[in-house]
């Protein structure tokens, strides 16, 4: 994996994380198709910094 991007790991999950939170949120107040896929995406992208996937 290049160098930037294990730098940049922990701030992109730093910053994953509460954008999660806000977004589960919006789904449980405005639930749309396209909020609930960008939460599960969201949540893919978490998993895979967690299991170092990415």
């Amino acid at each position: 994996m290049e160098r930037w991007w294990w730098r940049m790991r922990h701030t992109v999950r730093s910053i994953v994380f509460p954008l999660i939170c806000l977004q589960f949120l919006r789904t449980l107040i405005f639930p749309t198709w396209i909020d609930v896929l960008l939460l599960f995406v969201l949540f893919i992208v978490l998993l895979g910094l967690l299991l170092n996937v990415f």
